[in-house]
């Protein structure tokens, strides 16, 4: 069996390799920038025709273009011997472009690179034309699978807009009750969510959504007395997904064949609204999970989902703040205690076997 030692040392030495063939490329592509290759081609920037000329992350694009253009002979040599990696030159290029002077430099060898960075961040003096080009350089791609089951997000903004993106998101996070099943990227994505989905309708648990639904008629099916269907247009959905919207939206189905509408349910509402509100009433207008007390995106739930038999019945409806609803019931399957005090409810300790109802 190999040892960690060993295979660290193979990691080591694959790790300078890269650095050698990194500057290799530095040097083609300093090449390339003198044909204007970029400009032959129509693209607006060298950067932006390396990205999609060889398929590469513009994050990536980009630094390869700075150290071509910028690196010293001495960051050159340790390229080539494999002495640094290709994120450590970048990094100290970027510190001496900052206007660092050599003692600065020399000590950058002893930060890691986030060190490194702050170095640079505290030398660096924002022009006009820095902020400028910050501003066009922002993007945001939506990447949606095949089927629209997940979504892929990424992107980048100036100092202000991600400054401000941040502490929306971190406020929407301290709404939140302290979850030890979740980490800190998903409370960061569970926050984004949270903040659009405020903006869209000013507040969650008020919204007048309606889903469209189109189902194929010829896969419609019924399999031990439970109907299920093959949803043909929008994104797929999983039976939590589902649940969610037949507990806190609006829903029209529309059934098809071979995508021709053949007919349209009425629009209908899960919960009318004077049940809605009145249930909101009963509980306080606030979150009635123990220990919460949110008042805020508020959403009605079913204590027994629509699903198994559960009714409209105010009694069989609690009121539950956007994080309780949308991610720990209906996200991580979890079920209120029917048996717990109504303003005072905990979850049963085990998620349902099979998803979570309305």
């Amino acid at each position: 069996m190999v040892s960690i030692d060993a295979l660290e040392q193979d990691f080591a030495r694959l790790t300078a390799a890269v650095s050698r063939l990194d500057s290799l490329r530095l040097q083609v592509l300093r090449d390339l920038d003198v044909a204007q290759a970029a400009t032959a081609d129509g693209a607006r920037t060298m950067t932006e025709w390396v990205a999609g000329r060889f398929d590469l992350e513009p994050d990536t694009a980009r630094t390869l273009v700075h150290l071509a253009r910028t690196a010293d002979p001495d960051i050159e040599t340790l390229l080539e011997d494999g002495h640094v990696t290709t994120d450590r030159a970048a990094a100290v290029v970027r510190l001496q472009t900052a206007g660092a002077d050599d003692a600065t430099v020399d000590q950058s060898w002893s930060q890691d690179l986030a060190g490194v960075r702050r170095m640079t961040a505290s030398l660096r003096r924002i022009a006009v034309s820095d902020e400028r080009d910050g501003f066009s350089d922002r993007y945001l791609h939506l990447q949606p699978s095949l089927d629209e089951s997940s979504w892929r997000l990424w992107g980048q903004l100036n100092g202000m807009d991600g400054r401000i993106l941040d502490k929306a998101v971190h406020t929407a996070i301290d709404t939140f009750p302290n979850n030890p099943d979740t980490t800190a990227s998903q409370d960061r994505a569970d926050g984004l969510v949270a903040v659009a989905s405020e903006w869209l309708t000013g507040d969650i648990g008020g919204h007048d959504t309606t889903v469209e639904i189109f189902v194929d008629a010829g896969l419609a099916t019924v399999t031990d007395g439970q109907a299920g269907a093959t949803v043909v247009a929008g994104p797929r959905i999983g039976p939590n997904t589902l649940s969610e919207i037949l507990c806190a939206g609006t829903m029209r189905i529309n059934f098809t064949d071979h995508h021709q509408r053949i007919s349209t349910s009425p629009t209908s509402r899960t919960i009318p609204g004077a049940v809605r509100n009145r249930v909101l009433h009963r509980d306080g207008h606030h979150c009635v999970i123990a220990g919460c007390q949110s008042r805020s995106r508020l959403q009605p739930h079913h204590l027994i989902p629509y699903s198994e038999g559960g009714t409209h019945d105010p009694d069989n409806l609690v009121t539950l703040c956007w994080y309780h609803h949308h991610v720990v019931v209906h996200q991580q399957g979890r079920r209120i205690d029917p048996q717990t005090p109504a303003q005072a409810r905990r979850f049963l300790r085990e998620p349902h076997p099979t998803r979570a109802g309305p």
